[in-house]
């Protein structure tokens, strides 16, 4: 593979396809879950972070880096468990990084949003926002309950970011908190609502660290990778 191109342009300028190269890492050297683990609190893995290849039954087009977190709770002798998975997506041609971006970023919106099936809808949406950085477009979704009836409620969260020939994505869980449930069935006022939480992260400030921050280390990290990826291939 060029690797000194970078991976995003070709040697006469136009599309490189960097499927091949992406194909021989061990995703989980490229996009480590350490930052999502300490940011979460995590006590352990329920599955240690795992490399995915091209062809899962779960995202054929993706190569990830895919595991299960466990965080405890502080008022209850139980951890929640959330899965995360950090991938990328390379693309055969830039319309099928369009397509992608689609499936990914239309999927979520429609299927999660549109029809969530734990009674969030639109105006849950903690974070609905594009994200300028070193790619050519990316945007964010974090949907959970955090006010009126479903607040407490767990969620998930898509980050993609794009370039012409691939995509880098972070899609993960993010766990209900027991505490503000259960405030809202006692009939407690929003303040005492939002004043509870059982949780040793706060779920808002994490989901905005991802857009913020970790987005950007996930993308530079494949960067660096597709300049020299002696280190992670597998």
């Amino acid at each position: 593979a060029c690797a000194a191109m970078g991976g995003s342009k070709g040697a006469d300028g136009g599309f490189a396809d960097i499927t091949n190269q992406v194909g021989a890492w061990d995703m989980c050297k490229v996009l480590s879950i350490d930052s999502v683990y300490e940011r979460t609190n995590a006590v352990g893995y329920i599955s240690d972070p795992a490399h995915i290849g091209l062809g899962s039954a779960s995202n054929s087009e993706a190569i990830s880096c895919s595991a299960m977190l466990e965080s405890p709770l502080t008022d209850e002798d139980r951890n929640v468990r959330y899965d995360v998975l950090l991938s990328v997506f390379p693309g055969k041609s830039t319309e099928h990084v369009d397509d992608m971006w689609e499936i990914r970023q239309g999927g979520f919106f429609r299927d999660t949003v549109e029809n969530n099936s734990r009674g969030l809808t639109v105006d849950d949406l903690v974070i609905d926002k594009d994200i300028e950085g070193a790619w050519d477009r990316g945007h964010a979704y974090a949907l959970f309950g955090t006010e009126g009836e479903v607040a407490g409620g767990s969620g998930s969260m898509i980050v993609n970011v794009r370039t012409e020939n691939y995509m880098v994505e972070l899609y993960m869980h993010l766990p209900d908190d027991p505490a503000k449930t259960q405030a809202v069935r006692y009939e407690l006022s929003p303040e005492e609502v939002d004043s509870r939480t059982s949780l040793t992260f706060d779920r808002v400030e994490f989901a905005n660290w991802v857009v913020d921050e970790h987005i950007h280390e996930m993308f530079e990290a494949v960067t660096d990778a597709l300049e020299d990826d002696s280190a992670v291939r597998r």
